[in-house]
This record gives structure tokens, sequence and C-alpha cells, in this order.
């Protein structure tokens, strides 16, 4: 019976794991953002005033966290000199706590303009 509860406990604590992981937007200098191509799972966004440009100088504006009831997916902007462009993940992610300062609430979700790095957030099912 020990060793089935011991089972059970360290399949609660690997998937705990799994779920924890911060994901981040990708970097527009190191990813396929550089020639123009939003790394996969990321697609274009639809609703993005231009196409992702492969450009030298694009940098992170800000990233945003759907809100539905739920965490419907992160959409992270970029800019470079032919205008802002952002790319989608639709997946759920998980509330930002009160406490994380990153983020701030908004009418539609959270943004979050601190930084690449600083702008971290978790997805709600470890598979996606």
């Amino acid at each position: 019976m020990k060793r089935y509860y011991y089972t059970l406990l360290v399949l609660a604590l690997a998937h705990t794991n799994l779920s924890a992981y911060a994901h981040t937007c990708p970097d527009p200098q190191t990813t396929s953002l550089q020639w123009g191509v939003p790394p996969s799972p990321w697609v274009e966004n639809p609703f993005s005033p231009n196409s992702p440009q492969g450009e030298e100088n694009t940098r992170f504006v800000r990233a945003n966290i759907l809100v539905a009831g739920y965490g419907q997916g992160v959409t992270c902007t970029y800019r470079n000199s032919v205008g802002d462009f952002s790319i989608l993940w639709q997946v759920r992610t998980k509330i930002p706590a009160r406490v994380d300062y990153s983020w701030i609430e908004t009418m539609g979700g959270y943004v979050c303009t601190r930084g690449l790095n600083e702008c971290q957030f978790y997805v709600a099912d470890p598979s996606a």
C-alpha cells in the first residue's frame, strides 16, 4: 500500500514540475523571428497591423495574456522600422497572481511591458 502512495506522490510531483515551467515570448534575435517566421507553436496574430519582418533592430514591446474566464492565449508584440507586429500562441494559460507586479490587469486580460525575460507566463496544460 505504501508503494502505491509513493507512486501517486511521484506522479503528482512530476505533473507539478511540468506545469510550473515558465515561458516567455520568443526572442527576435535568437529565434526564427529574425527571418520573419514565428517559431512553433506561435503563429502570426490575425489582428496584427503588420506581418512579422526579419529585421536586425526588431525589439520586444509587450506581452498580453488574453482572458475569457481563464487564460486563452498569449500575444507578443514587437517593433521594427515597418511598425508593430504581433504573434499569438493559443494555449490555456494561468492567470498571473495579484502579487506578480510584472503583469497589469486590463479590460481584456493582462499586459506586461517590463521586458522579454521579465514577462513570464505559465501554461495551464503541460502537454501544450
